[in-house]
C-alpha cells in the first residue's frame, strides 16, 4: 500500500494578508496605516514583478465589492494611491497593462456572473463605481499622453451606473462633480470638461439634481466652455425663467431626455434618504454669489433666491399634500440654509407654508416631525445668538406668516420662541421692528371689531414682552441710547392709544386706528402700560424717568388738535391738569439739577406722575391726592409752613392709598418712594400702618378702612403682571421671571381653595335647602287638587326662595372679597414695615412695631399674613446683633414692651415669634445697662409660673430659648 504524497503548501505572504484585513477594519486609523504600509510595500522602488502588481490590482478591486462599508473605504484609498504610484509616473513594472486597459480590469473584476443574491449584485455595482472614482482621483486619466478613450470609458462606467441604478445616482453625481473641480484646479485640457458635459446630456441626466450641480460647477469654473444648447435657457440652470423646471428637478421627479430630443423616457427614482442632496448646497452657493451689493440694484437673469425658495421648497416640499419625508427635507434645508445663507436671503426662508408646517409640528409631541421642528427653532436661536440682528428677521418672518392671526406664534406652538428672539435681538435692529408692530396695532387687517380686538390683544402683549426683554437682556445695556429709545417708543405707543383717539377728527391719517379702538382694547392698553411702568420701576437708576415721560406724552397730545382725549377735561379737571403740568415741570427741573434733595425730588416726581396717570384712569381720589402731594412738597422740600401743617404722616397716608390699590405698579411705587422717605417717618406715620394691621378681615373692617364703597369693585385676585406671559430664557444667561409670585396671587389661591370662607356659609346653605324641600313636598302632596291660582302661588314661593338665595350668595361673595382685600392690604403694609426696619432698626421707634407684629400674627385669619409678619419679626431680630442693637433712653418703656410681649406669648401658640421679640428686647435692655436684669428675670419667672394656668398658651420652647440665650450670654470662666 503506497503512501499519499504530501500536498505542497502555497507560499503565503502573511504580512500582505494582514494588510488586506486591516484595510477593511472599522477603525479609520487602522485603515489609514494599512493603506500607507500597502503603498510602501508596492512602491516602484521595490521593483515588484508585473504579475505581483496585477494580482494586487485585482485584489484591491475585488475588495471594493465587499459588503462592508469600511472595506470599500479602505480599499478605495489604497487603490487610489496604488494607481498614482504605478500609472501616474513612468514605470516598467506594470508590464503590458496600459491605462486604457485598466477599465477592462475594473469591469471584469466587478462583473456579476451567474445567479447571485440581490445584495451581492449591489455590492459589485458599488465596487465598480468606487473603482472608477479611484481612477479619477488618482489623476492617471488626466495625463496628456493618455488616450482620450480612457477618460470617456471611465465616464461611461459612472454614467451607466447613474442611469440604470437610481440608488447610485447621487454617488455618481458626486464623483463627477469632484472630477469637474479637479479639472478646474489643475488647469487640464478643456476637452475633459466638454466630454463630461456631452455625456451628461447623452445619458439623459442633465435634468437631474446631479446634472444641475455638475452643470453649475462647469458654468462657474469654465465660463468660456461651449455647453450644449437647448438644455437650459442661456445655458444656465438657475435662470429666472427656469425656476419651475428647476423646482421640479430638485423634487426628484426627473425626466431623462433622449439624445435626439424625442420621446422622453422617465428616469426611475432613487429611494428616499434622510439627508439632503449635495445639489441643494451647490444651488445655494450660486444664489449667494449672485447677491448684489447691499443698497445697489442690479439687473440679473438669475432667479431670485426668494422666488426659488417659494417654488422649489415652499410650494413643493411644504405643500399640504407633501409627504412627511419631503417636509423633513424642507426642515433640513431651512436648518442648513438659515445657518449659512447671507443675511439678505434669510427673510425669504420664512415662507407661509413653512411657518404653517412649523407651527403644526411644534404644537404637539405626537407629530412625526416634532423633533425636526424643534431642531429648526434651535437653528434659528443659534444664529440669532451669534448675530443679534438676525433675531428681528426671524421675528418678522414668524409673526407675519402666523396662520391664525387671532393667536400668536407662541400660543399656537406652546413655546416661547418669540419671547426668546426678542431677548436675543439687538436694540438697533429691533428698533425698526417696533413700527411694524405698531402698524398691526393701528390696522390689524380686519374690519370686524371682535377680530380686531383679538389681534390687537396679541400685538399689545408682544409690545409689552419686547419692552421687558430689552430691559432684561444681559447682552444689552438697558440704559443705552438704542434701548432707551426703544423703551420710550413702546411706552409712547401704549400711552397714545390708551387715552386718545383720532378717528373723530382725522379718520384718514395713517396712524388713525381702523377699525376704531374698542373700549376693551383701551383697557388692555392701560393695563399693559401699568405693567411696563411697574417693571421699569425697579430697573432704572432714575425710576421717575419713564413715568414722567409717559405723562409728558399725554400732556403733549392734549395740546394736539388731532388727538381726542377720552377724559373730558371740564370743571375741576380742566383747572387741575394745567396746574399739575406746571408743578411737575418744576419738580423735574429741580431733580435734573445738582440738588442735595435729588432722591426726594425724584420720589415726588414719580408719585406726582403716577397720580396724574390715575387721574386719566378715572380715579376719583386723584385730584385730592395731587393737592396733598403738593402740600407735602411745600413742607418737606421747600420747607414752607402750610396752613394745614401737614407732615410726614400725611405722606404715609398717601402711600397707603397707593398700596391699597390692586396693582403691582402702585405696590412697587410705594416701596420705592417709602425707601426714600423712611428716614423722616415718625410715630404718627407708623401708627397709620399699624392701624391697617389691626383692621378686622371682614366687611366691617373694609368699611372702617375705606370711606366709600368703590373699593368693593376692585379685583384683588388678579394683577397687572399676571396678564402678560413672562419672558422666557433657556440658557445660563437668562434673567429671573418677570412676574412676581406675590401675596395677591396667594390670597386668590386661598380663596379658590376655600380657605377664605364665610363663617355662616354652611348654615345658609342648609336653610335654603330646607325651605326649598318643604315647598316642593307641599306642592307634590297637593298637586292633583291645586288650581291655577295655587300653582302660580307655588311658583312665586319658589322664585322668592331663589331670590333670597341669590342675595345670600352675593353677600357671601362680598365677605370673601372684603377679607381678600384686607389680607392683601396687610401684606403690602408689612412689606413697607420691613423696609422701615431695615433702615431704622437701631432706633427705639422701631421697637414700637414688635407688639403690633405679634398681635397681627395671632389675630389674622390668613396664613399668608401670619407668615409674613413672622418673617418681618425674624428679619428684625437678625439685624439687631452686636453694635446694631437699638440704643434707648427710656428703659422703663422697654420693660413695659417686654411685659406686653409675654402677655402675647400666653395668648396663642405663636411662641417662636414671641420668643424672638422677647429676646430682642432683652438684648436691648442688656446693651443699655445691666441693671434691668432683675426685672427681666422677674418677668420670665412670672410667665413661667403661669404655665399651671390652663388658659395659658405659652410653649416650653419659649423658655428653652431664654435659657439658651442666658447660657451664651454669660461671661467666659476665668482660669
Amino acid at each position: 500500500m503506497s503512501k499519499k504524497r504530501p500536498r505542497a503548501q502555497p507560499n503565503v505572504d502573511t504580512q500582505l494578508v494582514e494588510l488586506y484585513d486591516d484595510l477593511a477594519n472599522e477603525n479609520e486609523g487602522i485603515r489609514i496605516k494599512a493603506a500607507e504600509a500597502f503603498s510602501i510595500k508596492f512602491s516602484p522602488t521595490n521593483h515588484n514583478s508585473s504579475q505581483l502588481i496585477s494580482e494586487a490590482l485585482r485584489r484591491l478591486i475585488r475588495g471594493l465589492c465587499s459588503s462592508r462599508y469600511a472595506a470599500r473605504l479602505g480599499f478605495s484609498v489604497a487603490l487610489t494611491e496604488f494607481l498614482s504610484q504605478h500609472w501616474g509616473i513612468p514605470s516598467s513594472t506594470t508590464g503590458d497593462l496600459q491605462i486604457s486597459q485598466l477599465i477592462d480590469v475594473l469591469v471584469k473584476q466587478t462583473e456579476v456572473t451567474g445567479k447571485v443574491a440581490g445584495q451581492e449584485e449591489r455590492d459589485h455595482h458599488i465596487g465598480r463605481v468606487f473603482g472608477a472614482r479611484a481612477f479619477i482621483q488618482s489623476g492617471i486619466l488626466l495625463q496628456n499622453d493618455v488616450p482620450a478613450n480612457a477618460w470617456d470609458r471611465t465616464l461611461d462606467v459612472i454614467y451607466e451606473a447613474a442611469k440604470n441604478k437610481p440608488w447610485l445616482r447621487e454617488m455618481c453625481g458626486g464623483i463627477l462633480y469632484e472630477a469637474a473641480q479637479m479639472i478646474s484646479e489643475a488647469d487640464h485640457d478643456p476637452t475633459f470638461i466638454r466630454n463630461l458635459i456631452r455625456k451628461l446630456v447623452s445619458f439623459g441626466l442633465a435634468k437631474t439634481p446631479e446634472g444641475v450641480a455638475i452643470w453649475l460647477k462647469v458654468h462657474k469654473n469654465f465660463p468660456q466652455a461651449e455647453l450644449p444648447t437647448g438644455i437650459w435657457r442661456d445655458e444656465n440652470p438657475i435662470h429666472k425663467k427656469e425656476k419651475s423646471e428647476l423646482a421640479r428637478i430638485m423634487k426628484e421627479t426627473s425626466i431623462a431626455e433622449r439624445s435626439d430630443g424625442e420621446n422622453p423616457e422617465k428616469l426611475q427614482k432613487g429611494s428616499w434618504t434622510p439627508k439632503l442632496h449635495f445639489a441643494w448646497n451647490v444651488i445655494l452657493a450660486e444664489l449667494n454669489r449672485e447677491i448684489p451689493a447691499e443698497g445697489r440694484k442690479e439687473k440679473s437673469k438669475t432667479v431670485r433666491f426668494k422666488d426659488f425658495w417659494q417654488v422649489a421648497v415652499d410650494e413643493h416640499l411644504f405643500a399640504s399634500t407633501s409627504s412627511v419625508e419631503r417636509k423633513y427635507w424642507g426642515f433640513l434645508l431651512f436648518q442648513q440654509w438659515f445657518g449659512s445663507a447671507s443675511r439678505l436671503l434669510l427673510p425669504a426662508l420664512f415662507s407661509p407654508r413653512f411657518v404653517r408646517c412649523l407651527i403644526n409640528q411644534l404644537a404637539s409631541k405626537e407629530r412625526y416631525l416634532h423633533l425636526a421642528a424643534e431642531k429648526t427653532v434651535k437653528s434659528i436661536m443659534s444664529r440669532a445668538d451669534l448675530e443679534p440682528s438676525v433675531a428681528s428677521i426671524a421675528l418678522r418672518g414668524l409673526l407675519a406668516n402666523t396662520s391664525d392671526q387671532n393667536l400668536s406664534f407662541d400660543i399656537l406652538t406652546k413655546t416661547k420662541t418669540v419671547e426668546r428672539l426678542m431677548v436675543l435681538g439687538d436694540d438697533s435692529s429691533l428698533r425698526h421692528f417696533v413700527p411694524e408692530l405698531c402698524d398691526k396695532l393701528v390696522r390689524p387687517g380686519v374690519n370686524d371689531e371682535k377680530d380686531a380686538t383679538a389681534r390687537r390683544q396679541i400685538t399689545i402683549d408682544q409690545l409689552t414682552i419686547l419692552l421687558k426683554s430689552r430691559q432684561s437682556s444681559v447682552k444689552q445695556d438697558p440704559h443705552s441710547s438704542d434701548s432707551l429709545g426703544l423703551t420710550c417708543h413702546i411706552l409712547e405707543v401704549l400711552a397714545t392709544y390708551s387715552y386718545f383717539s383720532m378717528e373723530k377728527s382725522h379718520p384718514n391719517l395713517a396712524d388713525c386706528p381702523v377699525p376704531p379702538m374698542s373700549e376693551r382694547t383701551q383697557q388692555t392698553l392701560r393695563s399693559r402700560l401699568s405693567t411696563c411702568l411697574s417693571f421699569l420701576l425697579t430697573r432704572n437708576s432714575e425710576p421717575a424717568f419713564f413715568a414722567s415721560h409717559v405723562v409728558d406724552v399725554i400732556l403733549r397730545h392734549e395740546a394736539n388738535e388731532r388727538m381726542h382725549s377720552i377724559l373730558e377735561l371740564t370743571g375741576t379737571l380742566g383747572e387741575t391738569i394745567p396746574n399739575a403740568r406746571t408743578f411737575l415741570e418744576n419738580i423735574h427741573n429741580q431733580a435734573s439739577s445738582e440738588s442735595r434733595d435729588k432722591p426726594t425730588l425724584h420720589a415726588f416726581e414719580l408719585l406726582y406722575s403716577l397720580t396724574m396717570l390715575q387721574l386719566y384712569n378715572g380715579d376719583p381720589d386723584a385730584v385730592s391726592i395731587l393737592e396733598e402731594l403738593r402740600s407735602c412738597y411745600d413742607l418737606l422740600v421747600e420747607r414752607r409752613q402750610t396752613a394745614d401743617q401737614v407732615g410726614p404722616e400725611v405722606f404715609v397716608e398717601i402711600l397707603l392709598s397707593f398700596v391699597s390699590k390692586p396693582s403691582q405698579l402702585f405696590r412697587r411705587l410705594a416701596q420705592q418712594v417709602f425707601t426714600t422717605f423712611t428716614p423722616i417717618v415718625q410715630h404718627d406715620g407708623l401708627r397709620s400702618m399699624i392701624k391697617v394691621l389691626e383692621t378686622e378681615e371682614n366687611l366691617s373692617g373694609q368699611d372702617e378702612m375705606f370711606e366709600d364703597d368703590t373699593v368693593r369693585s376692585m379685583d384683588y385676585s388678579s394683577d397687572d403682571d399676571s396678564a402678560v406671559g413672562e419672558v422666557g430664557m433657556t440658557n445660563s444667561n437668562e434673567v429671573p421671571s418677570l412676574s412676581d409670585a406675590d401675596e395677591d396671587s396667594q390670597a386668590s389661591s386661598e380663596r379658590d381653595n376655600g380657605q377664605i370662607q364665610s363663617e355662616d356659609g354652611d348654615e345658609e346653605v342648609a336653610v335654603f335647602e330646607a325651605k326649598l324641600s318643604r315647598t316642593l313636598k307641599a306642592g307634590e302632596s297637593t298637586d292633583e287638587d291645586m288650581n291655577d291660582e295655587q300653582m302660580e302661588a307655588l311658583d312665586e314661593t319658589i322664585a322668592t326662595i331663589f331670590k333670597e338665595r341669590k342675595k345670600v350668595v352675593s353677600k357671601k361673595k362680598q365677605k370673601m372679597d372684603a377679607k381678600e382685600m384686607i389680607v392683601n392690604f396687610k401684606c403690602r403694609v408689612l412689606e413697607l414695615l420691613e423696609i422701615f426696619i431695615k433702615q431704622r432698626h437701631k432706633e427705639q421707634l422701631a421697637l414700637d412695631l414688635l407688639v403690633p407684629l405679634l398681635t397681627v400674627t395671632r389675630t389674622t385669619t390668613s396664613k399668608i399674613v401670619s407668615v409674613k409678619a413672622c418673617n418681618v419679626m425674624r428679619s428684625f431680630s437678625k439685624l439687631c446683633k452686636g453694635p446694631a442693637v437699638p440704643r434707648v433712653e427710656d428703659q422703663d418703656a422697654i420693660i413695659k414692651l417686654l411685659k406686653e410681649v409675654h402677655v402675647e406669648a400666653m395668648q396663642k401658640a405663636h411662641a417662636n415669634a414671641c420668643s424672638q421679640a422677647s429676646l430682642l428686647l432683652v438684648k436691648v435692655l442688656v446693651a443699655n445697662g445691666k441693671e434691668s436684669l432683675d426685672d427681666i428675670f422677674d418677668i420670665y419667672s412670672k410667665t413661667q409660673r403661669s404655665l399651671l394656668d390652663p388658659r395659658c398658651g405659652v410653649k416650653p420652647s419659649f423658655f428653652i430659648d431664654w435659657v439658651n440665650w442666658c447660657n451664651s450670654a454669660k461671661p467666659a470662666r476665668q482660669t
